[in-house]
């Protein structure tokens, strides 16, 4: 055979087998984004039902409330969980689900209007009856018979899908190691039709040249390949570490650490930082920083090409460019892109990143990889940011800002247990208003619940850190103080009674002045120390 045929023969082999890798790689990157795909779908039907099921108890928490003690605003959350159950069970309805769980759904929302019908008897009774009347029908026990039922329905479907997530990470995972090894069996193959066409090469002198120059484009070809598909692969499991790490984060702010950290591993050839609206969205804050970015701490909206545009936003930093003013307060001169991330038709911030390699020729692929991650980041934020607000208002009162009792059954348990382990006292003052019916029923309820926000303003301004404010019940205060003795605490309690005597309100022109002696709020202390 003509050394001509075998040269060709073997370019056809490499070109042949180049394109299978791209092909293969083309596959795994699509089948991977549709993993990843069903896992937000996944993570987001979950959490929608566990907020069905927050809603739920927290309307029959306010049902019970309003039994026991009569007080319209106690069915506060109750009206507030009724407005938004029909929504939310639309929601869960709207997408398409296996006809196992949609027959579970309708079962769902069946037991939900029941329990729903069932608290508005309760309600009307007690507002028409009386306590009794309502209690009697509380104690039938049909309400706990229908919430038992709903918790084990919704557990069911949280399990299912738990366990559907953690195959498709197993996927996920499985996918990214037959990447490699797809990319590994490349680079041997690689090395051999390389070698085999030196082999050949050889025998004819007047044709190798030629021969080894199409052999090494190729192989650079080859190697960019299979570079590229190594780099993607990583990049691909780094990403899926990070949105996993995100769906476990707490806050926003632990969330942005986690991007700027996993943003450095993915984009080790740039810099950038990651900004997000106050709460207030007058501007934005850096709250992360990866590489050497020299970014402003606050930039206003208008500042930024991308927000104005609502879409990404690339100059090359050459003059005569669009540059946003905060690459120009950064003085940098680098490549630079900016992007809005936008979830829901929300922006919530964006992403800057800068850098050499923005400006190569082949840089489009890297802008491409970095508006995908921006749209996934935004994602996970955005329901970072809603397991923050859930958890919050899970555990603020909303008059007092202090925490709730359920809050502090919580913290009690657990600073009991740490006192007796570590062997130190725990105090607890128990704060009561006296009269404080008598300054509903003079001044109005607006009097008592001014009253109650200045109360809490005092309670918060007046505890260490690592004190714990909490709202008992009605007008009944708690501050539980870890690591404080008996004579300590008294000293505060009664530090607290002067602070509190002290308020000088005014309703409506009237002044709550500071009742007698003998109406003086009560406060009573209480230490433990652990049993040795």
């Amino acid at each position: 055979m003509r050394v001509e045929t075998k040269l060709k023969i073997a370019a056809a082999c490499i070109i042949v087998f180049m394109s299978g890798i791209a092909l293969v790689s083309h596959f795994l990157a699509a089948s991977v984004t549709r993993v990843m795909e069903e896992l937000d779908t996944t993570t987001t039907r979950e959490r929608e039902y566990g907020v069905l099921l927050n809603y739920l108890s927290d309307a029959e928490a306010a049902q019970r409330g309003y039994v026991i003690t009569g007080r319209q605003e106690f069915l506060v959350p109750y009206y507030d969980a009724l407005r938004a159950l029909p929504s939310l069970k639309q929601a869960l309805a709207a997408d398409k689900i296996p006809a196992a769980e949609r027959k579970a759904l309708e079962e769902i929302a069946r037991l939900s209007e029941t329990k729903v019908a069932y608290m508005r008897d309760v309600v009307r009774v007690r507002s028409a009856q009386g306590g009794v009347a309502a209690g009697a029908l509380v104690d039938t026990g049909r309400g706990k018979q229908y919430m038992d039922r709903l918790r084990v329905l919704i557990g069911t479907q949280e399990a299912a899908y738990r366990r559907y997530r953690t195959t498709l990470r197993d996927e996920l995972a499985a996918r990214s190691r037959l990447a490699a090894n797809v990319s590994s069996v490349a680079t041997v193959i690689d090395i051999v039709l390389l070698v085999l066409m030196g082999a050949v090469g050889s025998n004819a002198l007047s044709q190798r040249r030629k021969a080894e120059q199409h052999a090494n484009e190729v192989s650079r070809q080859l190697r960019l390949t299979a570079d590229m598909a190594e780099r993607r692969n990583v990049q691909l499991q780094s990403g899926g570490e990070m949105l996993h790490a995100l769906e476990l984060a707490e806050t926003l702010d632990e969330g942005a650490q986690i991007v700027a950290l996993y943003f450095g591993q993915l984009l080790p050839a740039l810099s950038g930082s990651m900004y997000l609206y106050r709460h207030s969205r007058d501007v934005l804050e850096r709250k992360a920083t990866w590489g050497s970015a020299s970014d402003p701490d606050v930039v206003e909206p208008l500042d930024c090409w991308a927000l104005r545009k609502g879409a990404q936003h690339f100059t090359l930093g050459n003059e005569g460019t669009l540059t946003c003013r905060h690459v120009a307060q950064a003085g940098s001169r680098l490549p630079r892109i900016c992007l809005p991330l936008v979830t829901q038709g929300n922006v919530i911030g964006f992403i800057t990143a800068e850098g050499m390699a923005l400006g190569q020729d082949d840089s489009a692929t890297e802008r491409t990889w970095i508006l995908q991650l921006g749209e996934q980041v935004a994602l996970a934020l955005s329901n970072v940011q809603l397991r923050a607000s859930l958890r919050h208002q899970s555990v603020i009162d909303p008059l007092t800002q202090l925490y709730n009792r359920r809050y502090l059954d919580e913290t009690l348990k657990r600073e009991l247990a740490r006192a007796e382990r570590r062997d130190v006292p725990l105090a607890l003052i128990m704060l009561d208003l006296d009269h404080f019916k008598r300054v509903n029923d003079t001044f109005g309820h607006e009097a008592g619940d001014l009253l109650l926000r200045h109360v809490g303003r005092v309670l918060l301004q007046s505890i260490r850190g690592s004190d714990v404010a909490c709202r008992y019940g009605g007008e009944e205060l708690v501050v539980l103080l870890p690591d404080c003795t008996l004579e300590i605490a008294a000293s505060r309690a009664e530090r607290l009674r002067q602070d509190i005597r002290a308020l000088n309100l005014t309703v409506n022109k009237d002044v709550l002045s500071p009742p007698p002696r003998s109406a003086w709020p009560r406060s009573r202390s209480m230490a433990t120390a652990p049993s040795r």
